[in-house]
């Protein structure tokens, strides 16, 4: 048996966990939240959210916001309803009972399941076109205090700091360390050694309102610049940098010491050095279960 979690962290865990249960509880939140969904999935973004599923990555992983059910890896034929039923049958929200949500999924239509047209949200269109919301996608996370509060699990081995993205509007969305800006919905992961949240921010989303009201037109605008140009004349990477890159590539993500040398089952990340490994019980990329491990050894 492991060490036992501290009763003021697991309260921490379960309010932050209840926060986002509320947040996703709206169906056309989850829809939002699937504007990287793959093109080529065999199953609809529509279809999934209104199965009570949100888009949590990597891949087309999706997580239910009632019972926190995962499922990925969906193949041609597959009916979100179903699905969720089948691997998790004790669900609230898929048995069709009232649990607050704006919409109760009707039991009936279990066995009506009808595969839709893929929902394709990833679209380059004119940003001009699209109107800015007038209130921002969370208030219940408007304020830095709140959504400083929800990056209690925030990974150790992540470099940007809870303070740093909280101040640019993001919180944790509990997978990895991907976060949500409160105001645009805008959701951000994969960070680097050296990444400014409010640049990032910027460099993604740039006609949210908040970072507009808070950093001004003219250093949107510079970033934007900055950005696009580098995409048009990208630089080469020095020896240094190239060096330093493959370096921390293989460095373990816990100790950030030694070297990465086991990859966890099922997810098949490998982030962890052989006397990390043991401590785990969530893989730190994707937070899925792990199952067990596998040494690995490089030549």
């Amino acid at each position: 048996m492991g060490d036992a979690v501290p009763p003021q962290e697991t309260l921490l865990r379960t309010a932050r966990c209840q926060l986002f249960k509320f947040i996703m509880r709206n169906e056309a939140r989850r829809l939002r939240t699937f504007w990287q969904w793959p093109d080529s999935s065999p199953v609809s973004a529509h279809d999934l959210a209104k199965a009570g599923f949100f888009f949590v990555g990597p891949g087309d992983e999706v997580q239910c916001f009632c019972c926190g059910g995962i499922l990925k890896d969906w193949a041609p034929g597959d009916c979100p309803v179903v699905e969720h039923l089948k691997f998790f049958p004790s669900c609230k929200f898929i048995c069709g009972e009232d649990i607050g949500s704006q919409q109760v999924f009707p039991l009936e239509e279990i066995f009506d399941c009808v595969d839709g047209q893929l929902l394709s949200l990833l679209q380059r269109i004119d940003s001009e076109d699209i109107a800015l919301p007038n209130q921002p996608e969370y208030p219940e996370m408007g304020t830095e205090e709140m959504r400083l509060s929800t990056f209690q699990s925030w990974p150790q081995y992540t470099e940007v700091h809870p303070e740093q993205l909280a101040r640019a509007g993001f919180f944790y969305t509990g997978r990895g360390d991907m976060v949500r800006c409160f105001y645009c919905d805008g959701s951000v992961r994969n960070w680097e050694f050296g990444d400014d949240p409010w640049r990032e921010h910027a460099k993604w989303y740039p006609r949210c309102e908040f970072l507009l009201q808070s950093r001004g037109r003219e250093f949107v605008s510079g970033v934007q610049e900055s950005f696009f140009s580098t995409l048009v004349s990208p630089s080469p990477l020095s020896t240094e940098e190239q060096l330093r890159r493959l370096q921390a590539e293989r460095m373990c993500k816990v100790c950030m010491d030694r070297d990465v040398s086991v990859v966890f089952v099922p997810c098949g990340h490998l982030v962890a050095c052989a006397e990390c490994a043991p401590n785990l019980s969530l893989c730190p990329i994707c937070r899925a279960v792990i199952r067990g491990s596998v040494r690995t050894f490089m030549s």
